[in-house]
C-alpha cells in the first residue's frame, strides 16, 4: 500500500519539476524575429532605458519623500494628537498602519526594480539579445509591482481622508 503512494508522490513531484523546467525554458526562449529586433534596436533601447532609469530614480525619490512626509508629518502626528486627547481614532490608526506597510513594500519593490533595470543596462543587447530580453521582462514585472504599490498607497491616502472626514463629522455632532 505504501509503494503506490510513494510512487504517486514521486510522479507528482516529477511532474512539477518538469513543468517548472518547461516554464523556465519558455522564459528564455524567444523567436528569431525578436532577437533580430533586439539587436537592430539595441542602441535606441539602451538610450531609452538609461533615460528611464534616471527619470524613475528622480520620480521614486520625489514620490518616496512625499509618501514618507504624508505619514511622518500628517498621519502620525494627527493620530498621536487624537490619542493624547483620548479620542477614538481606530480607523485612522488602522489605515496609517496599512499605509506604512505599503510604503515599505513600495520602497522594497522599487529597490528590486532598480536592481533589475541596472542588470538590463549592464547587458550588451547586440551580443546577448536573449539575456537582455529576459532581463527586460524581469524589470518590467518588477516595475509593475512598483506601480501596483503606488495605486495602493494612493487608495490608502484617499481612505485616510474619508476616515478623517467621518471622524471630524462625528466629533462635531457629538461636541457642538
Amino acid at each position: 500500500m505504501k509503494l503506490p503512494i510513494i510512487a504517486l508522490i514521486a510522479l507528482a513531484v516529477g511532474g512539477f519539476v518538469w513543468a517548472s523546467a518547461q516554464n523556465a525554458q519558455a522564459a528564455t526562449t524567444i523567436t528569431p524575429e525578436v532577437v533580430a529586433r533586439v539587436r537592430s534596436r539595441c542602441v535606441e533601447n539602451q538610450a531609452a532605458l538609461n533615460r528611464l532609469h534616471k527619470t524613475d530614480a528622480f520620480i521614486r525619490t520625489d514620490r518616496g519623500n512625499l509618501y514618507r512626509t504624508i505619514s511622518d508629518k500628517l498621519m502620525v502626528p494627527l493620530n498621536r494628537r487624537l490619542a493624547s486627547n483620548r479620542l477614538d481614532a481606530g480607523s485612522l490608526l488602522t489605515i496609517t498602519s496599512e499605509y506604512n506597510s505599503e510604503y515599505n513594500r513600495f520602497y522594497k519593490a522599487y529597490i528590486d526594480y532598480d536592481t533589475a533595470l541596472s542588470k538590463v543596462l549592464d547587458i550588451d543587447c547586440s551580443r546577448e539579445p536573449v539575456a537582455f530580453y529576459n532581463a527586460l521582462i524581469d524589470a518590467r514585472t518588477k516595475r509593475d509591482r512598483v506601480a501596483e504599490s503606488i495605486v495602493k498607497i494612493k487608495d490608502l491616502i484617499r481612505q485616510y481622508g474619508v476616515a478623517f472626514t467621518d471622524f471630524k463629522t462625528n466629533y462635531e455632532k457629538e461636541n457642538p
